[in-house]
């Protein structure tokens, strides 16, 4: 039987609810009419130019279409009253001080409710700030989370979940491959994502023949690729490399001959393509975990039942933002596009089924609930072992593949906390021997016996 069916009849009431509409289901509407009340402020403060604004800037388009659903619905039902949302961008450009900067704006003079955010080192530079105000912190780098970051939550994204998930998936369907070589830029997002990804690799029996970091400035990929082949690797990965970077190191594979397995965090198909052809990038499987919406796969799901957002999501952005559309971006549609609605999406449904915009009240309301609805399907909170806390909305975790048409394509749907449970005790001590597993980030001297 399928993971989200499972539980009581009252709890697959509530998910079949929740998931009827794309706007967030609301608290029991009250006996009168909700009075208008006004407007809510939401930040997204992400790069949204630089090497870092492949995960950024796309994602403007998807919260736009959440937001003007809503709005024209008559706008969030919190308490009995109507609130319409706002998103106010600022740009952080990848810059601890920068996203300082913008968080206190976003607060202190719009007084924002929830930030988009890509995380990593603007997550170290913001947090305490937001603590102190009490605001909520979407990254897409879930590995932020942590216990002294009370209201950073996050999940949508396949960060790293996907890039431990993604070692399991090689190591069953490419048995004959052993030897394993990870890069990334040398950063915190790029750092310890690659680490749990290492350690998920360490985990699946992997030898780790390349470990190493390139400097942000690089712009000349052609000796990094050439000392990783040196070391006659099966799977490379690119880890959590920008999009940007991602697209030169694989011009790099493909311009001096690599035949193995590419696998990375995020591949952006439409760049890269303009680099290598369909054939090589379905020759190396380009294996990462951001689905597309119009894959057929989302008609029949192996975890949950199907409810059709993805497609109608599909739908709506091609008629919103695709060729010929009212506001056509000059692109095709990519995976950021949807990434950082699930979290805002998640936020709004708190706050309703809550009835307020208090983030105690709201995290509360959420980790009540069997399954919290998401675009990507029900989630649990979780992660208390892998993060200190259960911050972390925890929908499937999916594996795709380019096709031999170039396209992305979902091969593999996988429940990640069982599976986690599994490898947990090699990616902790992993974590541990680099120093860089979140108790020693917040200064503890071993893990906590909950976290073990």
């Amino acid at each position: 039987m399928k993971r989200f069916i499972v539980p009581l009849l009252a709890a697959v009431m509530v998910v079949s609810i929740i998931f009827a509409g794309c706007m967030p289901t609301a608290a029991p509407s009250p006996v009168t009419p909700p009075e208008e009340a006004g407007e809510v402020n939401i930040g997204f403060l992400c790069a949204l130019t630089g090497a870092d604004a492949g995960w950024g800037l796309p994602g403007v388009t998807g919260n736009q279409l959440f937001i003007d659903k809503v709005n024209a619905e008559g706008g969030l039902l919190v308490g009995g009253k109507r609130y319409k949302i706002n998103m106010i961008l600022y740009d952080d450009e990848a810059s601890g001080s920068k996203a300082l900067t913008g968080a206190r704006y976003l607060v202190m003079e719009k007084d924002v409710k929830f930030i988009n955010s890509i995380g990593g080192q603007c997550a170290d530079s913001t947090h305490p700030f937001l603590t102190e105000h009490k605001v909520f912190y979407a990254p897409l780098i879930s590995g932020d989370i942590r216990p002294d970051r009370p209201y950073l939550i996050g999940g949508g994204d396949a960060n790293p979940r996907g890039d431990m998930a993604r070692t399991r998936y090689i190591r069953e369907h490419f048995p004959n491959a052993k030897r394993w070589a990870e890069t990334s830029q040398d950063d915190i997002g790029g750092y310890v994502t690659s680490m749990y990804e290492v350690g998920g690799a360490v985990a699946n029996g992997f030898d780790i023949v390349y470990n190493k970091y390139f400097d942000l400035a690089t712009t000349d990929f052609a000796p990094i690729v050439s000392a990783i082949l040196a070391t006659k690797p099966d799977v490379i990965s690119w880890g959590n490399t920008y999009p940007t970077y991602v697209t030169m190191l694989y011009e790099q594979c493909y311009l001096q001959g690599y035949e193995g397995v590419i696998t990375c965090n995020y591949i952006d198909y439409e760049a890269t393509l303009a680099r290598v052809p369909k054939e090589y990038l379905h020759a190396t499987y380009g294996i990462d975990g951001y689905p597309e919406f119009d894959d057929p796969w989302w008609d029949n799901p192996k975890l949950w039942e199907p409810d059709g957002r993805q497609h109608q999501f599909y739908e709506d952005w091609m008629a919103r933002f695709g060729p010929g559309a009212p506001d056509d971006v000059g692109r095709r549609i990519c995976p950021i596009d949807w990434d950082h609605v699930v979290m805002t999406e998640v936020w709004a449904h708190g706050a309703q089924i809550a009835g307020t915009f208090d983030p105690d009240a709201i995290l509360a309301a959420l980790k009540a609930e069997p399954y919290t609805p998401t675009i990507l399907g029900p989630g649990i909170w979780w992660g208390t072992k892998c993060f200190g806390n259960d911050n972390i909305i925890q929908p499937p975790t999916y594996i795709c593949e380019a096709n031999a048409d170039g396209v992305r394509r979902i091969v593999d749907e996988i429940d990640f906390p069982p599976y986690y449970e599994t490898i947990h005790s090699t990616v902790r001590a992993w974590m541990e021997e680099y120093e860089i597993a979140w108790w020693q980030k917040m200064g503890l001297p071993e893990c906590p016996e909950y976290a073990r």
